[in-house]
This record gives C-alpha cells, sequence and structure tokens, in this order.
C-alpha cells in the first residue's frame, strides 16, 4: 500500500477484527477515520453482482464527477479488468482479507492518473462480505480532478493485502474461515454493470 490512506483505512479494520474474522458494519465509526472520510466507500454485495456504492465520501465522487450512491462499483472497470476485480472480491471476503487494486484513472477527456483503491470485507447481518469498507486515493493530484471525470479504471494489478502488509498466502487454506465466508461469494459476479448516472449533490 503506498499511500496514507489505505494504511489509516487498512490498519483501523485490522484492529476493529481484533484477532476475529472481520468487523461488523455496525462497528464502523466515522469520527474513527475523519481524516480519510472523504475518500472512504461503503460496498454491498448483491445477488445480481453489480456490487453497488451505499455511500461515497466527497472527494470519491469528485473523482468520478457525480454522486455514486446506488452506482455499481464494477462499472468502471471493462472486459478482463473487470472479472479480475470481481475475482479479487470474492477471494478477499473468502480470507477474509484485504484486497489492494492499483489502478489507471482515464478521464472523459483522456488524461490519466494513478490511483490506489482498497476493499475490506465486513460482516453485516451475519453474513461476511455482504458489505465493504473501502478508500480510494490518488497518488497525485492533478489540476483537472473535479471537472473532466474518471470514466474508466484499468487495472496495474491486483492483490490480496494482509495483516503483516507481506504478499503472501497462508502455508494451510483457512477453511473454517472460508465456509463462514461461503455465502459473501455465492453470487455470480457477471458483465453486466447496469451502469446509470444520478444527478445530485455530493455526500460529506
Amino acid at each position: 500500500m503506498r499511500h496514507a490512506a489505505s494504511r489509516t483505512l487498512f490498519n483501523y479494520w485490522d484492529g476493529l477484527r481484533a484477532g476475529g474474522i472481520a468487523p461488523d458494519r455496525a462497528d464502523i465509526e466515522p469520527r474513527g477515520i475523519a481524516g480519510i472520510l472523504g475518500d472512504t466507500f461503503i460496498l454491498e454485495t448483491d445477488r445480481l453482482g453489480v456490487v453497488p456504492y451505499r455511500l461515497a465520501g466527497s472527494r470519491v465522487c469528485a473523482i468520478f464527477g457525480q454522486e455514486m450512491k446506488g452506482l455499481p462499483f464494477l462499472g468502471h472497470f471493462t472486459g478482463q479488468d473487470r472479472a479480475r476485480v470481481a475475482q479479487g472480491l470474492a477471494d478477499a471476503n473468502a480470507a477474509p482479507t484485504g484486497l489492494l487494486i492499483a489502478a489507471e484513472g482515464i478521464s472523459a477527456a483522456g488524461q490519466t492518473v494513478p490511483l490506489e483503491l482498497v476493499v475490506l470485507p465486513l460482516a453485516h447481518r451475519g453474513r461476511i462480505g455482504a458489505r465493504m469498507v473501502g478508500v480510494i486515493s490518488m497518488l497525485e493530484s492533478p489540476y483537472w480532478i473535479g471537472r473532466d471525470e474518471i470514466t474508466e479504471l484499468k487495472v496495474v494489478h491486483v492483490k490480496l493485502i494482509w495483516p503483516n502488509w507481506q504478499d503472501q498466502q497462508p502455508a494451510q487454506p483457512r477453511v473454517a474461515i472460508a465456509n463462514a465466508a461461503s455465502s459473501a461469494i455465492s453470487a455470480v459476479f457477471p458483465s453486466r454493470p447496469a451502469l446509470r448516472v444520478i444527478e445530485g449533490g455530493r455526500m460529506a
């Protein structure tokens, strides 16, 4: 994780987890991540595989040039990139651990900016991965952000991130955790994003 906002959210999530499987959605307190709240979002896992935003901070909305609530998280990825991110979300929920997505944001005018996204599973009503908390950060702040919206995300790499922030896999499969999370990954992630534009204000 290259961005401070990514590390801040991961540390907060891991602290709430306190050695457990995943923190509950109700445990997320805005005051605990006040400094990065504008960069933070909440996703919902739905049965259609759309993975819509339930909440999105003001800086997330500014990057994409619109209110993101209700729009599909996978909608800005295309083709194989969408499939890679969808599989990454399923793997993160099954582990459960974080997902790091390094991406290039491409604007409507063809300008580009490197972005870092971290998505972390939450428990909601007894189901791991029914909600996910995430953060999206710019590794630089181009002058045109807020005036020229990002319309596509091109994946650079997707990987799981563990509490020690190392690229590693457990020596033995975490069968018990995977079984507990099986309902979280039972939804199929199809390649039909059903993107729609919502006019309106920004989420604080």
